[in-house]
């Protein structure tokens, strides 16, 4: 870790809370780029005596104010709860929030009781249009130190019932050691309500935009955005998992438990648990990664114009209530389980169009549907084989299967599109516009548990 001026004479801000407070203004060049200058109300050069120069100025701004945090590493934990407050940094390369030590200052309003113990670096609570923007998030060095078990969360960045705005930052290094990596609270950005615990549905929504992030070596997942009342928009940002690995199933995007947005322009790579209990088939009784998970999902949600690349599962949506899903012009390559699975609920309604999918590294399925209706139409779908990771047919029910079906075992083919339909739980209706469809072999299949129904239309 970096020396850091510590004497009196570093804290600059003082002077410049005394100055915006008397009327004053200060502009700060953001980046050395004179074009972005912004104002500044409060200016944080150095670390103070006190080693919380940052924390400080935040807990000496008005809401509406915007806190300029020059370059260097501030080895500190903040919290915010002033509304509008914007903490700018002078870039994600140059100006980094990196505590040597972090300790708990929230607990996860999602957990039962007693309620699991978070520690994030950055936590904005219960306060709204909060923007945090070109800073770096580091807890490399915290990780080291803080965590000795599974009981506490780690989180980089956590909007707790609040809205915001994380913009143009790099977060890394929210993850334990290696020795306790399977742990599952390792949340780089967590956005929640705490729905599960207070049962409140903030209205309006709470939006929270995480846009043009670099996310990288968490622990479970990238990006979190949970519960009723919250909505995301998760725009051009680059999420990278460890890749192959046995310690933990990770997730580079999740959108769950009722929360709703728009997931788009986004790069997800390397999400891959390799470990016991992996399996590559969505009907296996196994743990599985995924590049974007949408589990229970509020409402509609847009999918769209994402590259996906080394995931186990590319895409995944769970639903057991109804919902409305678009999955729009992703190009997904590199996947082992499946590129697209819609494992909906009756009176679903899912299109999937002008998505590319390339399976050469493993022959893996392109497309799976299952309960609900689909419009699946003008898919590039290229390599799907009948050999390879999944083989010629994948178990749907029986041994090996989380679904029973008496003492039978159902099997499904291995397809560019696959579709199935529960029984119980719903008939399955695709719609195939073949107008617009490609793959190197138009291979389709489909079944229809004892009492489900499948129904595919083929639209030329």
């Amino acid at each position: 870790m970096e020396s850091r001026n510590r004497s009196k004479g570093a804290w600059t801000a003082a002077i410049v809370i005394v100055i915006a407070a008397a009327g004053g203004m200060l502009l700060f060049g953001h980046g050395g780029n004179a074009s972005a200058t912004v104002v500044c109300n409060i200016v944080v050069n150095s670390e103070n005596v006190n080693n919380n120069s940052v924390q400080t100025a935040i807990n000496s701004a008005n809401p509406g104010w915007t806190i300029c945090v020059g370059a260097g590493a501030f080895p500190e934990q903040l919290t915010i709860h002033t509304a509008g407050l914007t903490l700018l940094g002078a870039g994600s390369a140059s100006t980094s929030i990196d505590p040597p030590t972090v300790s708990s200052t929230t607990v996860d309003w999602d957990s039962s009781s007693p309620q699991t113990p978070y520690d994030p670096i950055i936590l904005v609570q219960n306060t709204t249009s909060v923007t945090i923007k070109s800073l770096g998030i580091n807890g490399t060095a915290a990780s080291a130190t803080s965590f000795t078990g599974c009981g506490t969360g780690f989180v980089g960045v956590d909007f707790q019932n609040s809205s915001g705005s994380l913009i143009s930052s790099k977060v890394t290094g929210i993850e334990y050691p290696p020795a306790l990596l399977g742990c599952q609270s390792q949340l780089a950005v967590l956005a929640y309500t705490g729905w599960f615990t207070t049962g409140f549905v903030p209205s309006p929504m709470l939006t929270v935009t995480v846009q043009q992030n670099t996310i990288a070596s968490y622990g479970k997942n990238g990006i979190t955005c949970d519960d009723p009342g919250m909505l995301c928009n998760l725009l051009g940002n680059t999420v990278t998992g460890i890749g192959g690995t046995s310690a933990i199933a990770q997730n580079g995007i999740q959108l769950a438990y009722g929360a709703v947005g728009t997931i788009q322009n986004n790069h997800v790579f390397a999400n891959n648990y390799t470990g016991p209990g992996s399996t590559l088939s969505w009907y296996g009784t196994g743990t599985q990664s995924t590049g974007i998970l949408l589990y229970n999902q509020g409402g509609l949600t847009t999918v769209a114009h994402n590259t996906l690349s080394q995931n186990t599962m590319a895409i995944v949506e769970y639903e057991t209530t109804p919902t409305a899903l678009k999955i729009l012009g992703n190009t997904i390559t590199g996947f082992t389980g499946y590129a697209i699975i819609a494992n909906g609920a009756p009176g679903s309604t899912v299109f999937i169009s002008n998505n590319t999918i390339n399976a050469i590294a493993t022959g893996a399925p392109g497309i799976l549907v299952d309960n609900g209706t689909f419009n699946v139409s003008g898919n590039t779908i290229t390599h799907v084989k009948f050999t390879g990771t999944q083989g010629a047919s994948q178990v749907v029910c029986g041994t090996g299967a989380f679904l029973t079906c008496g003492t039978s075992t159902l099997s499904i083919a291995t397809a560019a599109i696959q579709a199935v339909s529960e029984g119980a739980g719903g008939p399955t209706d695709v719609t195939m516009r073949l107008d617009k469809f490609s793959a190197d072999r138009l291979t389709m299949s489909s079944l229809a548990m004892p009492t489900g129904s499948v129904t595919m239309q083929l639209v030329v």
